[in-house]
């Protein structure tokens, strides 16, 4: 069975067995397997942050699934709420990861979980070539020419990826939650700080400044996460970003085409749908 270009796939945050403190690990290897994932072009480009507040109608109910292991969702009931088919969850421990696939349309349906290890200096590259394995264990392989992308060498430490975790807990929260203050960067630059090699670290950082509308930082933080990763698709969407809310027509078609040719899409429709943003915004 193939994905449908069609079909959505949500990665739910990775959580902590048996109620251990709250550590950013599992929201930060959450946050690398959806940048793989976006790769796959059997899937209709989804993450998770789109759907946040839609999924969890409160900050505290989110940041509670993120806490505790024991607080399940229910899958079916959502899955046909957010009309998404397919949802990745799991739990980590140490430096192990159990990942469970979940297709809303074969709800009773079992699929073997997969049991993923990382260390410190691997790049993270075992870790993401055994997700691609049990992918394709299942016959939802990530296409051959698109591997090498998503393997790119993803320098950091434990300490980086807790520090990546709480940041992209706290993007999620202030993006979806809201407030009238600016975004707090502090949590961004003490992951880019804890783990400088990383296009995680990175890439967040830039939409930290993205949010804040400081899109000249936004920039140089997202040219830093593609030097890291070149075929960084959501850097590449914040560089469109900011080539619309800077003005800059040829900045934001550049980037739409290259996403596109990433992501193994139209190029020429890229180019078109960032041009109607770009008049939108800057009529």
């Amino acid at each position: 069975m193939a994905f449908s270009p069609t079909d959505q796939c949500i990665v739910l945050p990775f959580r902590a067995e048996n109620r251990q403190p709250f550590n950013g690990t599992g929201l930060a290897l959450h946050f690398l397997v959806g940048n793989v994932l976006v790769l796959h072009t059997g899937l209709k480009e989804m993450w998770f942050g789109w759907r946040v507040r839609k999924i969890f109608p409160e900050k505290a109910l989110f940041q509670r699934y993120c806490r505790d292991a024991a607080d399940q969702l229910d899958l079916v009931q959502i899955s046909r709420s957010q009309q998404v088919r397919f949802w990745i969850y799991g739990n980590f421990s140490g430096s192990s990861a159990r990942l469970h696939f979940f297709d809303g349309q074969t709800p009773d349906a079992l699929h073997a979980p997969v049991d993923l290890t990382s260390s410190n200096d691997d790049s993270l590259i075992p870790f993401r070539t055994q997700l691609l394995k049990w992918l394709e264990s299942m016959g939802r392989p990530l296409p051959t020419e698109q591997v090498q992308a998503a393997l790119w060498p993803e320098t950091i430490s434990r300490e980086g990826l807790d520090a990546v975790g709480r940041a992209l807990e706290e993007f999620y929260c202030y993006s979806a939650y809201g407030g009238k203050d600016p975004l707090n960067v502090l949590p961004f630059k003490k992951a880019v700080a804890a783990a400088p090699e990383s296009f995680m670290a990175q890439d967040l950082y830039g939409w930290a400044l993205y949010r804040n509308q400081d899109y000249k930082g936004a920039r140089g933080a997202f040219l830093t996460a593609l030097r890291i990763n070149p075929a960084g698709a959501g850097a590449m969407s914040g560089l469109m970003g900011c080539g619309v809310y800077g003005k800059d027509l040829e900045e934001t078609l550049f980037w739409s085409g290259r996403k596109a040719d990433v992501c193994r899409q139209d190029i020429q429709e890229a180019r078109e749908a960032g041009r109607r943003r770009y008049d939108k915004v800057n009529k």
